[in-house]
């Protein structure tokens, strides 16, 4: 097949880091055993693979079975492919001017707020090209989100990027800054799973934590339900979460009794190690929710249920206000995520929008909690050096 496409990079993991106009043309590319999950692991698709891992744009248009030799791979120095290498030998020198200047005027912010800048990164799932932001759009689908739109009026709206598909290959390139293919994160992770992102990856927390700030995260992680893949394990210092999707609402007694829990997405299932009902829900030994600390053995917040879930955005807000008052007590600069679980399948009866739809409710939710927590910054006195980033997964 042919694939071409001109894209705005703006900020990918493939080294090109600065913006640029590329044309890029993908041609040939075949597979050995196809698509089927059949593909002979000690072999490499044949063909012209073309900017696979330089832009997300292209990188996320093949499924991750097709690449099993990925970790093989991985275990050597990545050979990029030749756009890569002539676009950075190009660009080399302007790019090491623009950092230079970029590096003063970070030294200047940091001189005038008095330190490095907080972080605070907030991505919810699943929204349409103008639910947020732009008034007269959101006027015609029914909801109003005031604060988000506050803060694209007063910093700055981003209309245009490259985004993965799904929730799990989003996350995990935001984290890492790597396309998911090369972590073995491209699929979406359903309950249960038996897996997730490894260790060894090197994550924005650990990054962040290494340079001294203080990192935590709170609520939907959705990349894995194994120890090593929790965010307490990949860089945050404390985390609060759900290590699944929306759906796990409905993997419970109340989703069972309502037939939804039974049946859903059967083709993603996987034969399953351990005790499990093929033909119905049986939730006995699974976990919603997680409470870790960096170096410690995590715990378990309630048990599964309908009620458990619709608490976790309400108690995971909480403990955002309460880490950003510790921190800025402390004076330690902090990074903090926040990924909405945000819309509940079992609805709480209280609409405010006129659409009454739940993406909706939870993005009206979701503005609410914005709203408080920039008067927090401001009532601290920190909100001048707070960098807040909030957009969908996709």
């Amino acid at each position: 097949m042919t694939l071409s496409s001109k894209v705005q990079v703006l900020l990918s993991g493939g080294g090109l880091s600065r913006g640029s106009d590329l044309s890029l043309e993908m041609h040939s590319l075949t597979f050995d055993g196809g698509f089927d999950g059949e593909h002979d692991p000690s072999s490499r698709p044949t063909g012209t693979v073309a900017a696979i891992g330089t832009l997300g744009l292209l990188g996320t248009a093949v499924p991750a079975e097709a690449f099993r030799w990925r970790t093989l791979m991985s275990e050597h120095e990545i050979i990029h492919d030749a756009e890569y290498y002539v676009t950075r030998a190009a660009n080399k020198e302007a790019w090491g001017l623009e950092d230079a200047e970029v590096g003063e005027k970070l030294a200047g912010v940091a001189a005038k707020n008095g330190g490095r800048p907080n972080i605070i990164h907030i991505m919810w799932d699943d929204m349409a090209f103008g639910d947020l932001g732009i008034p007269a759009l959101k006027a015609i689908r029914g909801f109003d989100t005031p604060n988000i739109d506050r803060m694209a009026r007063e910093g700055i709206l981003f209309t245009r990027f490259c985004t993965e598909p799904s929730c799990t290959p989003s996350r995990a390139a935001v984290l890492t800054g790597r396309h998911p293919v090369r972590s073995g994160m491209g699929k979406v992770g359903w309950p249960l799973e038996f897996g997730g992102m490894s260790g060894e990856e090197v994550t924005t927390a650990n990054v962040l934590s290494d340079a001294g700030y203080a990192t935590a995260f709170f609520s939907k992680w959705h990349l894995g339900d194994i120890e090593e893949s929790y965010p307490y394990n990949q860089g945050f210092d404390e985390a609060f979460f759900d290590p699944y999707n929306q759906p796990s609402e409905l993997w419970n007694d109340e989703g069972d009794a309502g037939n939804l829990a039974i049946n859903v997405a059967p083709h993603m299932r996987k034969e399953y190690p351990y005790l499990y009902d093929q033909d119905a829900l049986n939730p006995d030994g699974w976990v919603m929710a997680i409470e870790g600390k960096k170096g410690e053995q995590g715990s378990e917040w309630r048990e599964p249920s309908a009620d458990t879930y619709h608490a976790i955005d309400l108690e995971s807000e909480e403990r955002i206000l309460d880490f950003v008052d510790r921190k800025s007590e402390e004076d330690q600069p902090f990074f903090v995520t926040y990924w909405p679980l945000m819309f509940n399948f079992f609805q709480d009866g209280k609409k405010e929008t006129a659409q009454w739809g739940f993406i909706a409710e939870g993005l009206r939710r979701l503005d609410e909690f914005i709203g408080t927590l920039m008067d927090r910054l401001e009532a601290l006195g920190i909100a001048e050096n707070t960098l807040v980033v909030a957009h969908a997964d996709n």
